[in-house]
């Protein structure tokens, strides 16, 4: 058993030592393996590293690389396709090309019409100019009217024409219809500074065959224009008394009768021969101030060297006027001017004056002062005018029944209106450009002569309501009804009307 042992405990310790020599040889191999794998991860991570900048680096240059290619594909396609690029640039250009010759082609209608207000002739200009500001016509003046029609270089043709139906309430009185007035007018843009204006006008269908009309030129002037404050003007003018007298076409009125004091006192349509300056200035933004002064040959001759008078009870001073060639009568010139003051737009007001020896003795002077004014707000007007006549008188101008004064004025308001029922119901009769207008306008005139040694006044007062229908601004359609009051030397004279009348631009 002892040697048993001997030998057991030996083999045991021999057992145990070989297995810790194991156990610790075994320790050493793992962690020499695991420094071997540290070792190798940390250069898996260097790599890995450097593959992630390598292919940075790499899409970058494959990025320029592809912007290249395309700047080159460009390049080679623009090359390899001139003529496409040559074809769709001169298809632009003539698309261009078109519409800026359908632009020239509006641009010459607008210029035609006179709508435009651009570099355009005077004369055109003018209108539009007006026109643009949407004002009444008694804002207007000779040279804005309607340019229809445009001829030649720089030639304008128009004019308006009036057409009435009258019933007087007398039947001595006028009945019927009566085609009252046909007047062609010329204007012309000669040159930059020389215009020419004129009108002809053809009443109650002229003179030949019995008809009691007559043919005249209304007005004939040369312009030269200077700058806007000073222009000259010469030929058969306009004659600035008063405002109606310059705008007094029968389109322009919502009535059909002028006002008493212009067919007794300033017996519209009153024209003289002469010359003078006309001109405009702006005192400040808003305000306008114009202006018109004329030496004529003076066109009332009101007595001759026999004694006999044309100034009248019946007829006022209208019979009065005399021809235009040369002052022979008593070579005695007239003066004649207007002032007209706009404070703002829409609102002006205007004074005016003529003055001349009216006998052939050279010995008695009349006078005609007047007033007007005119004020528009929105589709309401209102406008009026005023004159009176101091007629110098001498023992052989008052032994002939010429009294010292008369005078007269009127006041009309309007109101402009487009039912919008209408425009539904019958948009092409009532649009946009159509309008109707109630009007009413109160007038009164005195006239006077001497009769016997005695002064014989006859005062003359009307209201007229009236309603008119404008298809466009141009043409008008009228019903007027005149409530005449007269006192004649202290008796009443009725002497109401109907009246139906259209005029119209052309």
């Amino acid at each position: 058993m002892r040697y048993v042992m001997l030998i057991i405990v030996p083999l045991l310790f021999i057992m145990m030592a070989v297995d810790g020599f194991a156990q610790s040889s075994e320790s050493s191999d793992l962690k020499s393996k695991v420094e071997t794998l540290e070792k190798e991860l940390s250069e898996i991570k260097g790599l890995l590293k450097q593959q992630v900048q390598n292919d940075i680096r790499k899409d970058k240059e494959l990025a320029v690389l592809k912007e290249e290619v395309k700047n080159k594909e460009k390049t080679e396609t623009a090359k390899e396709t001139p003529q496409k690029e040559i074809a769709a640039l001169k298809e632009e250009v003539k698309k261009e090309i078109a519409s800026i010759k359908e632009e020239v082609k509006k641009n010459e209608q607008k210029y035609v019409s006179g709508e435009a207000s651009g570099d355009m002739p005077y004369l055109a200009k003018q209108s539009a100019e007006f026109a643009d500001k949407k004002l009444a016509p008694a804002f207007g003046g000779v040279y804005t009217k309607p340019f229809l029609k445009r001829y030649g270089r720089s030639t304008y043709l128009g004019g308006y024409m009036d057409f009435q139906f009258r019933q007087d309430e007398k039947d001595s009185g006028n009945q019927g219809f009566d085609q009252t007035r046909f007047v062609p007018f010329i204007y012309s843009d000669i040159s930059d500074r020389v215009k020419l204006a004129a009108e002809i006008e053809i009443e109650h269908g002229g003179v030949e065959g019995g008809r009691g009309g007559e043919v005249v030129i209304e007005f004939a002037t040369v312009d030269f224009l200077i700058t806007d404050w000073i222009n000259w003007r010469g030929g058969f003018i306009l004659t600035p008394l008063g405002k109606f007298n310059l705008v007094h076409d029968s389109p322009l009125q919502d009535l059909t009768d002028r006002p008493l004091v212009n067919r007794f006192i300033i017996p519209t349509t009153l024209t003289d021969a002469g010359m003078g300056f006309f001109g405009s200035t702006y005192p400040s933004e808003l305000t306008k101030l114009d202006y018109e002064v004329y030496v004529t040959n003076g066109v009332f001759h009101g007595l001759d060297e026999k004694g006999v008078k044309t100034f009248s009870l019946s007829n006022g001073t209208r019979n009065t006027r005399g021809g235009y060639e040369f002052d022979n009568a008593n070579q005695s010139p007239a003066v004649v001017g207007r002032v007209g003051f706009s404070p703002f737009i829409g609102l002006e007001f205007g004074g005016s004056a003529y003055t001349q020896r009216y006998d052939d003795n050279n010995e008695n002077q009349l006078t005609i002062s007047a007033l007007d004014f005119a004020y528009q707000k929105g589709p309401f007007e209102l406008v009026g005018e005023g004159a009176y006549a101091f007629i110098e008188t001498d023992a052989l101008a008052r032994s002939a029944g010429i009294a010292d004064s008369m005078w007269g004025y009127y006041v009309e308001g309007r109101y402009h209106f487009m039912p919008t029922c209408l425009k539904t119901l019958a948009p092409k009769f009532f649009s946009d450009n159509s309008t109707f207008t109630g009007v009413l306008r109160w007038d009164q005139v005195q006239t006077s002569e001497i009769s016997k040694g005695d002064r014989i006044n006859w005062l003359r007062n009307s209201i007229t309501p009236g309603l008119n229908y404008r298809y466009t601004e141009d043409t008008v359609f009228k019903l007027d009804y005149q409530i005449n009051m007269e006192d004649k030397d202290m008796a009443d004279i009725a002497n109401n009307a109907f009246l139906f009348s259209v005029a119209t631009y052309f």
